[in-house]
């Protein structure tokens, strides 16, 4: 409801420009969030515009946060906001209902006729209802008091800004600032909102001391006198609400002393005792309060409470409002007078309400109910409530809220409550819709590692073997592993036909698969397919998981027919089609068949986003992965498009995933990566290994690109411990190592001596723990052979081929050991060129082929090794790969070496270069040339000049790169 438009003083200027920002004369989409202390006349403000606003045509709509009782809620102003638009265009209401059933879950009328939806649905259903409105007429929607929103509701206000609208809406979000702290639910949100492009911010300042002194004489009259005006004018430092209240209450006889506590509070104490009783009785429930509700809780009769009410009104302490309600006038007045309740007021009160919305369950909310029993000392009550509470948030899209409700239910629990159990299980499962795995976890592990001693066997193995489920998910360290909860859960399972046994016994194969038991998981397989069977549940959830175990008993092709297998018995909209797309694009992507991989990834993330799942565990990686093989074949618009996420409801750690992902494109395209980036990514690396590989390598390549090999030393050694400890031995070891010997050789000029042995013993640990990795049979592989990989793992295999020729490149730019022949860094690079064609990755060919022209070059093939490069620049100049244009400019601009020319080396100098690149010190080579230690000196300078060069290592590698020496 709107609330009523007052007499604006001194605000003409913010009035000016907010309407100006709305476009009030030149409709239009926007977003503004308005802030100012308490009092400041935000409201005020926005009751003005939305007036003016009407005026002109335009539909307009509120929504409120309520604080107390209605921060509980999920998506409470939005159910106000769609109620009043039903009002107000009950046919866009209806039209939009008919695409997207989900909206009805806003309205209190037709919930029943829904069932759960998910926080995207809601959210698409409001951005498209709101955008559907502003195309028939312009609509302002105003949601006020967003420091006292529910989590689902900021996240939704957070999506509405960061989409914007195609039609005419203005989106209006107030916010009281002198509420904030560090800590406060709302602080990180404004920090997102004031990243969002577009979004305006309007900072309600303080009143001079003119409007203030106008707003005095307005409220108390003429009477007061300019010295009591003034002192009025003071104290009020600017605040229009407090220089009303100060103003009233000295008309009123009262001192001008104290805070505006103080001065409220005297506000409240000039009412009759059945008009305090209506005050302090409404002030326990929150800031408004229905007037059935009311009713319910004073003792007084109609007439008498008419009259209080009435009195509570003229003293401009509440106001009414419709449907049939009161409020009160600032939420100020019922902060003050809550603070002033004795404790065993408050308790008394808290039990009232209790008792009203227990009896009455029309009169409130769950949520409501659970905060006055629990304040009220009914913690029976409380648990009960919180958990239907838990049940309607997530009915309506607001699994946060859920969550907290299940937090405040487990809170109230005594240690050896059994209810505990199941409280542990909605909170965890309310947890990962909301996208937060980790507290998933740490809910079930608390209640696993707390047990009460009535704790059933059956509970505690469907607790351990829902962990070790959502243990996956995440690479959290706990004393018990996935393998052992789901070993402990077999022996507690109830025996015979019981579908708490299929549960246990699906999660256990699934651990027996993650651990490389298959013939364990085989044969429980068939234990679990019969029992499936017997219980009539369907086996593609079994069918699943022993995907795997065929991948390792038989062929990719085996595979694939499985798979084909599964999708076809599934609906189109079964949401296990997700995981099985992901499925089928990780064994093309194996294979090297990347287009086929993408649109596998791109059907699984399409089909997600349809259910409104984006950001469950496999429709997550299904858009991550996608997005990193569109960068792998060469598709980087594609590949940034997927994995540019400014949804606010992808949770941590998912959007360090896509951060980090996304450094890979803008590495290879040589942008600037900041230090604060990669940090606030880094702090994630603790949780799941997958993010540590995804920021890796475009820091290995950021750094390298920089010349500061060190760092790129540093964080490759971190990720290595890091991976290790999590995952033991992993294929990213393979491509981690290649990168850092590219980065090596690159910067291999420039290195001084104990980098570069650092360097050389880094890569000769990242090297046999490749070794090591390529050794391994390869799963789906008929033959256990390192040819195998070719076939299998095309991906691995291009990049070992990779890692072999940069280590004969270190080796020839480094100078260490014996030079490699020429000839066999020619072959080594032609076949990571090959290896990576084959594989499809047209920029990692590019540059396989920019390090075989160099090679081709100081083997003497000019046009071999011109053609590489023609071939490698057509490739870096579509992608806009700067670092790779930079590498092939350099291998392009050696310069001639006539005799005419002035840079040219002399027959002498060749001879002393051909001797330093070997390593020789200037008395080795003068010896070796029958020539002075002076004269070798001389000899090396002007070598180094020609060159350009500022050392003998960098002027060697130089040399090398140009051919110049072999």
């Amino acid at each position: 409801m709107t609330p009523p438009v007052r007499e604006l003083v001194g605000r003409d200027a913010d009035l000016a420009r907010l309407a100006e920002i709305l476009g009030l004369d030149a409709p239009h989409g926007v977003g503004v969030v308005v802030s100012g202390d308490a009092g400041i006349g935000k409201s005020s403000l926005i009751a003005r515009v939305s007036a003016d606003a009407e005026e002109a045509g335009w539909t307009v709509a509120w929504g409120h946060c309520v604080g107390q009782s209605g921060s509980g809620v999920a998506h409470l102003p939005f159910t106000e906001l769609v109620s009043r638009l039903e009002v107000l265009d009950p046919e866009a209401v209806e039209q939009v209902v008919a695409t997207r059933p989900a909206l009805a879950v806003l309205l209190p009328g037709r919930r029943d006729t829904v069932g759960a939806s998910s926080p995207g649905q809601v959210a698409e259903a409001v951005h498209a209802l709101l955008t559907f409105v502003g195309e028939r007429s312009p609509l302002l929607v105003v949601l006020e008091d967003a420091h006292w929103a529910d989590p689902s509701s900021r996240d939704l206000m957070t999506l509405l800004l960061t989409r914007g609208f195609a039609s005419p809406v203005a989106l209006v979000v107030t916010y009281r600032s002198d509420d904030l702290h560090r800590r406060h639910p709302l602080h990180e949100t404004l920090a997102v909102w004031a990243r969002i492009a577009g979004v305006e911010h309007v900072d309600l300042k303080p009143l001079d001391d003119a409007a203030i002194r106008d707003i005095v004489v307005t409220a108390g009259s003429l009477d007061l006198g300019a010295r009591t005006t003034q002192e009025i004018t003071r104290r009020a430092e600017g605040n229009p609400f407090f220089a009303e209240e100060l103003a009233a209450s000295t008309v009123a006889g009262q001192p001008i002393s104290g805070g505006l506590s103080r001065v409220l509070w005297a506000r409240v104490e000039q009412l009759s005792a059945p008009a305090q009783e209506v005050v302090r009785t409404m002030a326990v429930g929150g800031r408004t309060i229905t007037h059935d509700l009311l009713v319910r809780l004073v003792d007084l009769g109609e007439t008498e409470l008419e009259a209080a009410v009435a009195e509570a009104v003229e003293r401009h302490v509440i106001e009414t409002r419709w449907p049939p309600a009161y409020a009160f006038r600032h939420a100020l007045l019922a902060e003050t007078t809550t603070a002033d309740l004795l404790p065993g007021q408050r308790i008394r009160l808290h039990r009232a309400y209790a008792g009203a919305l227990a009896a009455d369950p029309g009169l409130g909310s769950p949520a409501e109910l659970a905060r006055h029993a629990a304040a009220a000392g009914d913690l029976v009550t409380a648990v009960r409530a919180a958990r239907e509470a838990a049940r309607a948030d997530v009915a309506v899209g607001g699994p946060a809220n859920a969550l907290q409700h299940l937090e405040d239910a487990l809170g109230w629990l005594p240690e050896e409550a059994p209810e505990r159990d199941e409280v542990s299980l909605e909170a965890s499962d309310a947890a990962l819709t909301a996208g937060d795995v980790v507290r998933s976890v740490q809910l079930l592990r608390d209640r696993i590692e707390h047990p009460g001693p009535d704790q059933s066997p059956t509970v505690r193995a469907r607790l351990l073997a829902t962990c070790a489920n959502r243990c996956r998910l995440v690479d959290l360290a706990f004393a018990q592993s996935p393998l052992d909860m789901t070993t402990e859960a077999m022996s507690l399972a109830p025996e015979g036909d019981d579908a708490d046994r299929l549960f246990v016994l699906t999660a256990h194969m699934q651990q027996l698969v993650d651990t490389r038991q298959y013939p364990e998981a085989a044969a429980l397989g068939e234990e679990a397919t019969a029992l499936a069977e017997r219980l009539g549940t369907p086996l593609t959830e079994i069918r699943t998981v022993m995907s795997r175990v065929i991948e390792v008993h038989d062929d990719l092709d085996a595979l694939e027919r499985h798979i084909d297998g599964l999708l076809a018995d599934l609906g189109d909209r079964d949401p296990l089609r997700v995981r099985i797309h992901h499925q089928a694009a990780t064994m093309h992507h194996r294979r090297g068949h990347l287009e086929q991989s993408l649109e596998a990834y791109d059907r699984g993330a399409a089909l997600a986003a349809e259910l409104h799942i984006d950001w469950a565990p496999f429709a997550l990686e299904s858009r991550l992965i996608g997005g990193l093989t569109a960068y792998e074949i060469g598709d980087w618009d594609g590949a940034v498009r997927r994995l540019h996420v400014t949804d606010p409801l992808l949770p941590q750690p998912g959007r360090s995933f896509f951060d980090a992902a996304l450094m890979s494109v803008r590495a290879a395209r040589g942008e600037d990566i900041a230090e604060a980036e990669i940090a606030s990514v880094r702090e994630w690396w603790h949780v799941d290994g997958f993010g540590v590989v995804q920021l890796v390598m475009p820091a290995v390549e950021h750094y390298g690109h920089r010349g500061d090999l060190a760092r790129a030393l540093d964080i490759a050694e971190d990720a290595v411990d890091d991976l290790e400890r999590t995952w033991g031995r992993f294929h990213a070891i393979v491509r981690l190592a290649a990168l850092v010997a590219g980065q090596v050789a690159g910067n291999a000029p420039h290195l001084d001596s104990a980098l570069l042995r650092r360097a050389t013993t880094d890569l000769e640990t990242m090297t046999a723990r490749v070794d090591a990795v390529v050794a391994e049979p390869q799963r789906g592989a008929r033959e256990p052979a390192t040819s195998a990989m070719e076939d299998t793992n095309t991906e691995t295999w291009a990049w070992d081929r990779r890692l072999r020729a940069e280590l004969l490149r270190v080796r020839w730019l480094t100078g260490r050991g014996t030079p490699p022949p020429v000839a066999e860094m020619v072959a080594a690079w032609q076949e990571s060129v090959d290896a990576f064609d084959r594989y499809g990755h047209p920029y990692e060919t590019a540059r396989s082929r920019t390090r075989l022209a160099a090679v081709l070059r100081a083997s003497g093939d000019v046009a071999g090794a011109r053609r590489e490069a023609e071939l490698a620049r057509e490739v870096a100049t579509r992608l806009g790969a700067a670092p790779l244009l930079r590498e092939l400019d350099a291998l392009e601009a050696a310069p001639a070496t006539s005799a005419d020319d002035p840079d040219a080396l002399t027959p002498r100098e060749q001879e002393v270069l051909e001797l330093v690149a070997r390593g020789l010190s200037n008395g080795q080579v003068g010896a070796q040339l029958f020539i002075s230690t002076k004269t070798a000196s001389v000899h090396v300078s002007r070598i180094l000049a020609k060159l350009g060069a500022s050392s003998r290592t960098e002027a060697a590698a130089v040399a090398r790169e140009r051919g110049l020496v072999r």
